[in-house]
């Protein structure tokens, strides 16, 4: 699988990508709003290994973005089946190297992800689970086209559900 946008490359995650992944799922501003909080090197190779299990599963899942400027990993966006409310949905995901915020690369990654899912698989809706307090990523969604659903629990978290319907 390969999406490109007029910046960004999106691809399968590789194990190779451990290399390049690894600092930036260790940086506290990159997981500030994750579930998970920071991840050591052996945590981010499970999370690759989780990305793999999925492309398997369900042919889709989160992928590598890449930099054109300098073919540089900046962090992962895609689509992931989660728990949400006792039904399995498909979520739109992303995180990005905190030197990469603030230039559009989140919404631009994600919008062509989530036109992939909708053209390739189908998907009638897709849905962001985000934090209130995460206005960064509450701004991507609403840029997204995505609207307020309502509010859920995930993983013991208190958070906010967006939606966007194919069109």
């Amino acid at each position: 699988m390969e999406i490109e946008t007029r910046r960004l490359i999106l691809r399968d995650f590789q194990l190779e990508d451990l290399e390049q992944l690894a600092p930036i799922l260790a940086d506290p501003r990159v997981m500030q709003f994750s579930t998970t909080g920071v991840l050591s090197v052996s945590e981010t190779q499970e999370k690759i290994q989780s990305f793999l299990a999925s492309y398997q599963n369900y042919g889709f899942g989160k992928w590598a973005t890449f930099s054109k400027d300098n073919n540089q990993l900046i962090g992962y966006c895609g689509i992931a089946i989660e728990q949400i409310d006792n039904k399995e949905e498909k979520e739109i995901g992303y995180r990005l190297d905190s030197k990469f915020w603030g230039q559009g690369l989140a919404t631009e990654a994600a919008a062509a992800v989530i036109q992939y899912g909708f053209r390739q698989f189908q998907f009638p809706y897709i849905i962001g689970v985000v934090e209130c307090k995460n206005k960064a990523s509450v701004r991507v969604l609403e840029k997204l086209g995505m609207q307020y659903e309502r509010e859920t629990i995930f993983d013991g978290i208190k958070m906010d559900v967006y939606k966007v319907y194919y069109s």
